[in-house]
């Protein structure tokens, strides 16, 4: 299997060095931004994750910061090796599956950089991330809580996405209503966070894992706001709207299970690449 190789620098040419911390940027930035940046860097070593808007006002960036826990995290990275299981750590999966969306032009947060804190004697120990923010939206948990009665309104705009992604070839696992971010503003397009459980290959088993991604929007807190059989009917039109060549039974037995069983990340990539679902009942 591939190993991991980071970004290729003509995509990402500006480099910031601060501390024993590396940062590749797309462009160079304001002075401001860029000392927001290492104070981020210079955040005491306990901090295990940051996942935040840059604290500078005008830098309109979001940031992530992964303190990677154990040696052989740290000794897997630093070589881009992949898990046993053949997965790269979360925190590379998510590097790679961005970079690739926004490559495909997908509708998730412009990757603006990214970068690395080393040790003393040289092993990877810390992972960033810089992205777009997302001014003007709001993730989709938080506004189904300030409008519950509105929630056909975000089924329509998180199915619509659902099938936008698929389109580029994204298969995003871990679709809930807090990684469906949506605009304030009306007439512009929902988007996707948070891809480190994600596919930028084609399936075998689509129809399974569309069913999930359909199943387990209902089961993270949208049971809270409709009723199954309201859901259901929801799904039925967006089906047939947008996927019809889904193969029904395959879809319904893993839609059903879905809706209402907790299933872990792993467990999610086994549906994505073997249609492998069990139920607990």
């Amino acid at each position: 299997m591939t190993r991991f190789s980071w970004p290729h620098s003509n995509d990402y040419p500006i480099t910031l060095k601060h501390q024993r911390t590396t940062l590749h940027l797309q462009k160079e930035l304001p002075t401001l931004t860029r000392q927001a940046l290492k104070r981020l860097i210079d955040l005491t070593p306990d901090v295990k994750r940051v996942s935040a808007p840059l604290e500078c006002a005008s830098s309109r960036l979001f940031t992530k910061r992964e303190r990677l826990d154990s040696f052989k995290k740290k000794w897997r990275v630093q070589h881009g090796m992949r898990k046993r299981n053949g997965m790269f750590d979360w925190t590379l999966e998510e590097l790679v599956n961005t970079c690739e969306a926004n490559r495909r032009g997908a509708r998730v947060p412009g990757l603006v950089g990214f970068g690395y804190s080393r040790s003393k004697v040289g092993l990877i120990e810390d992972v960033f991330l810089i992205s777009h923010r997302l001014d003007g939206y709001l993730d989709g948990y938080n506004w189904i809580l300030a409008r519950p009665q509105a929630v056909d309104q975000l089924l329509d705009a998180t199915f619509e996405l659902l099938h936008a992604l698929h389109a580029q070839g994204i298969t995003h696992m871990d679709l809930w209503a807090a990684n469906v971010m949506l605009p304030e503003q009306v007439g512009e397009p929902a988007m996707a966070i948070d891809l480190e459980n994600s596919f930028s290959v084609p399936t075998a088993f689509f129809s399974e894992t569309l069913a999930f991604q359909f199943g387990f929007f209902y089961y993270r807190h949208i049971y809270r706001f409709i009723t199954e059989i309201d859901y259901d009917a929801k799904v039925k039109q967006a089906v047939e709207r947008y996927f019809p060549q889904i193969r029904e039974a395959d879809f319904q037995r893993v839609y059903e299970i879905a809706k209402h069983q907790d299933i872990g990340r792993l467990k999610r990539r086994d549906i994505f690449l073997e249609g492998k679902i069990e139920s607990l009942w």
